[in-house]
């Protein structure tokens, strides 16, 4: 019996180093867990503390972005309107200035059409009244002989008998000049006088010294052109009140 309870004390030792290990043992993995735990926390926190920052820099990135974008774009809506306005305004002024300038032009196209009919009108009765005439005298042999004898018995520039003149007829009418040149002028070709034809005359005379110098023309276009000079005036005064 003694010997049993000595077994057992001496036993009894071997158990509690053994309890207190296991139990250091336990503690060591319970403490480890409560690291790992610790450790899973602090990074969690860490995770959701790198989340939380990185989502708050995004969101004022992106509220910046936007507010630059908002600006960019009220920037260009400006910059539309006032093109748009400027647009308008070039447009109405050259609308303007376009309708001044077209008025402008028929104001002028007007006086010029007025203008042109007036000088139709008067070139109408220059005809009527005067063209037809002239054309008719020189159309008439006599009237013309009596001219050409009227101008070589006046012209004595030096009041000389010599008539040292040069007198220029149609071709055409040299048969027509024939009979008159030998009854009416015969005694002027004694005093220097010279007939010659000439291919480009319609109708009229030419005369002046032979020495070439000068040619007088008397022809119907000299004389409408020369009484036109006067009658014209007379003519717009008459019909459209104007000097």
């Amino acid at each position: 019996m003694q010997l049993e309870n000595k077994r057992k004390e001496k036993k009894f030792p071997g158990r509690i180093v053994w309890m207190l290990c296991y139990f250091c043992y336990i503690r060591k993995i319970i403490k480890g867990y409560k690291n790992q735990y610790d450790m899973q926390t602090k990074l969690q926190e860490l995770t959701e503390k790198i989340y939380k920052e990185g989502v708050e820099k995004a969101q004022a990135e992106a509220d910046k972005l936007l507010a630059e974008a908002h600006q960019k774009a009220q920037d260009i809506i400006n910059q539309t309107k006032r093109q748009a306005e400027k647009i308008m305004q070039d447009a109405d002024k050259n609308a303007s200035l376009l309708k001044k300038n077209s008025i402008n032009e028929l104001q002028l196209a007007g006086r010029q059409s007025i203008s042109d009919l007036k000088q139709k009108v008067v070139g109408l009765l220059e005809r009527e009244t005067l063209s037809t005439h002239t054309k008719s005298a020189f159309a008439d042999q006599q009237f013309v002989q009596e001219l050409i004898l009227a101008v070589v018995q006046n012209w004595k520039p030096n009041e000389s008998d010599t008539v040292d003149l040069q007198l220029l007829l149609p071709k055409s009418k040299e048969n027509e000049f024939q009979s008159f040149l030998k009854q009416k002028v015969q005694a002027y070709f004694d005093k220097g006088l010279q007939v010659t034809w000439s291919e480009r005359m319609k109708n009229g005379f030419k005369i002046g010294p032979k020495d070439g110098g000068y040619l007088v023309s008397f022809s119907d276009e000299d004389f409408d052109n020369f009484f036109i000079s006067y009658l014209r005036p007379m003519l717009v005064e008459l019909l459209f009140g104007e000097k």
